[in-house]
């Protein structure tokens, strides 16, 4: 009986671990806008509230681009009786790229997309979906 009881929760203690490090291990997304390589991480994942998302710039040789102007957008289409939500954020140089906050106002799917200017011009955007916790 206990051999049981101890495999049991051994099997419960991992998947709590390996819900944990899904909970933990937030967004990586890749892409482009124009001729620049985009990768965008979240510092957890995606959830109703505030969320910290990194959006990383490279060049065709790899190297990082630091010379660019980041916005961040967000849209949840309108659903039933709930209206458009919409936001964005201006994205700062940090030493890790450009750090912007998306305040998401609800759980489920949102449509994300990463506006980048360089050198005066606007380079067509990157998008992807999320879906919000």
């Amino acid at each position: 009986m206990k051999k049981i009881l101890f495999k049991a929760a051994l099997a419960i203690s991992a998947i709590l671990l390996m819900a944990g490090l899904a909970y933990a291990s937030g967004i990586n997304v890749t892409g482009h806008a124009g001729d620049l390589k985009v990768q965008v991480t979240t510092d957890r994942t995606p959830a109703s509230g505030r969320n910290v998302v990194t959006v990383r710039l490279f060049d065709r040789a790899g190297r990082p681009v630091t010379d660019a102007l980041v916005r961040v957008y967000w849209m949840m289409p309108p659903m039933g009786t709930m209206p458009l939500m919409k936001g964005y954020a201006d994205a700062k140089r940090s030493d890790t790229g450009y750090r912007a906050v998306m305040n998401l106002e609800n759980s489920g799917g949102w449509h994300i997309m990463v506006k980048v200017k360089r050198a005066g011009r606007l380079l067509p955007p990157m998008r992807f979906d999320i879906n919000a916790e």
